[in-house]
């Protein structure tokens, strides 16, 4: 059986306060219940076959479904086995200047996915997936904000913002997302990788319903093959990391947490504009496999990070165990590592204690321990199997601080079985409004309109702030009124956003031929393409 643990470091207060014999749950711990569901079938087992984790035993064929931590770490340990760091990337996939796709009567000054590949001359117009190129092609180094003490010092709440640092980090980031090729592919040869393509298709479902044919508006639908992986890493800036005390120097090759080392790279950048060079560490990830209708989703968090398990706790059924009664007056089980709670004398009944939030939950305080079933992945795998890191500028599949990201929690649906809406997000990823962060509901809005751009603004945002004025974000089922809208064709209902299936990342979609500076394309192709070549 497999278990977790929860932790708090630096909300020691919350785990180490000092009990009383007759401590009761109270009622913010109640409402964990919601938030603590154990996620893996009591007899999920993950083994490694001819160099691949995949779930086996009797949950073998629906692993995504039934054994969704465990799945998680399997696809953590390929991803990372696969060298993800050389996949495509959103840069690369979604050109700044693109050209079309070619077809039957278009030949040349267009994209052929079937094009001979010249390793040492990687096209700028097309879709790229860089493991194909020598050299390869470096990664931006664009942070959303400059790594100075004038922008750390920006937070607005108090000097260590406390409160919710992760939302700080979130502004300074460096976020890239890692497309594998099976996801380049489906992207290339759809004709996704340019507003025109994405514009065509929506048209062309609103003229088959016009037309009477519903069955061609469905094909007409964007369905990744299961085998297309995504992996989001946000990277920090190191004068950011040093300036926020989340590394030091200590005498090895570059500061770092010396007990619980931060993955780390250095990036001269792309050539593009504002560059900012330098060493940049990952706090955490957020990554999806197409092996289920909604994805399968999970997000990664580097143990020290600062409140790491606020909000939404820490789940995995898999991974880790957890000393599930270090929290005075509750016990949630050896999965689930619950948010650090201010115990005050006067607040221990009804629902008045309150979240205590950026904290440390290191394993010291929430009795985190890895299992041997994770153990065993790693061992097969070769991840993390140096004894140090081999090389502080590069990304290795060997390097042992792989050890040091810890599951936040995985996401299968928008509601579970009872209804309830889930819910999963990384401290930084979703800094600000973790604490309503759902990976399924905000990817579901990912959809086009007939311009090509994308209908639903925000990026699954809401109208709702929350208590410190950041922005929401929908949870549960979709809107159907999101992608669909009665009277839009011959009085009957048509597709206002074609969903491009949970892929935000069409976001960066721009026109081969702009038609001004305001997002729309000087014309669309009559015909989109189901598939190239068909």
């Amino acid at each position: 059986m497999h278990i977790r643990t929860a932790h708090l470091a630096g909300v020691a207060l919350a785990l180490a306060a000092p009990a009383q014999a007759d401590t009761q749950i109270n009622g913010l711990q109640q409402l964990m219940l919601f938030r603590s569901f154990i996620q893996d079938d009591a007899g999920c087992e993950a083994s490694v076959v001819n160099g691949r984790a995949v779930i086996t035993g009797r949950n073998a064929p629906s692993g995504a479904a039934s054994c969704p931590d465990a799945f998680a770490w399997t696809q953590f340990v390929n991803a990372i086995s696969d060298e993800f760091w050389t996949w495509g990337i959103d840069q690369t996939i979604w050109p700044a200047a693109p050209l079309p796709l070619c077809t039957a009567t278009l030949t040349t000054n267009c994209c052929n996915p079937d094009a001979p590949i010249e390793p040492g001359n990687q096209p700028a117009n097309c879709p790229v997936f860089r493991a194909d190129y020598i050299p390869i092609s470096p990664l931006p180094a664009t942070p959303n904000g400059t790594p100075s003490r004038a922008v750390v010092g920006h937070n607005g709440l108090n000097e260590d913002d406390s409160v919710d640092p992760g939302r700080l980090l979130r502004d300074l980031e460096l976020e890239l997302v890692f497309r594998n090729r099976a996801m380049t592919d489906y992207i290339y040869r759809h004709d996704l990788y340019s507003r025109e393509g994405l514009g065509s298709r929506n048209r062309a479902q609103n003229a088959a319903l016009k037309d009477g044919n519903v069955g061609a508006a469905h094909a007409l639908e964007v369905r990744f093959p299961l085998d297309a992986v995504m992996v989001k890493v946000d990277f920090i800036h190191q004068q950011i990391m040093l300036d926020r005390g989340l590394i030091r120097e200590y005498g090895g090759p570059v500061p770092n947490n010396p007990d619980f080392p931060y993955l780390t790279v250095y990036l001269d950048g792309d050539g593009g504009e504002d560059q900012v060079p330098g060493f940049y560490y990952a706090v955490a990830m957020t990554n999806a496999s197409k092996d289920l209708p909604s994805w399968h989703w999970y997000a990664m968090e580097h143990v020290a990070n600062q409140g790491r398990c606020d909000y939404l706790g820490c789940n995995d059924s898999f991974g880790r165990t957890a000393n599930g009664a270090a929290q005075p007056g509750a016990n949630f089980g050896t999965h689930y590592v619950p948010p650090a709670i201010q115990f005050n004398d006067d607040k221990t009944e009804g629902n008045d204690p309150l979240f205590l939030t950026g904290g440390v939950y290191l394993p010291s305080e929430t009795g985190e321990a890895i299992t041997p079933a994770l153990t065993a992945l790693f061992e097969a795998t070769g991840v993390g199997s140096a004894a140090e890191d081999p090389d502080p500028k590069v990304i290795s599949v060997d390097d042992p601080a792989w050890k040091n990201y810890y599951l936040k929690g995985t996401q299968t649906g928008f509601n579970t079985v009872g209804g309830v809406p889930t819910g999963m997000g990384a401290t930084v990823t979703e800094g600000g409004f973790v604490n309503s962060a759902s990976c399924t509901t905000c990817h579901s809005q990912a959809a086009a309109d007939l311009n090509g751009t994308t209908a639903n603004a925000g990026v699954g945002a809401t109208w709702r702030p929350n208590v410190l004025g950041y922005g929401q974000v929908a949870m549960g089922a979709p809107d159907m009124d999101w992608f669909y809208q009665m009277g839009l064709v011959d009085g009957g209902p048509g597709v206002v956003a074609t969903q491009i299936d949970f892929v935000w990342g069409i976001l960066n979609a721009a026109c081969q031929s702009p038609a001004g500076s305001h997002g729309v394309c000087d014309s669309y192709p009559a015909a989109p393409t189901l598939s190239y070549g068909e």
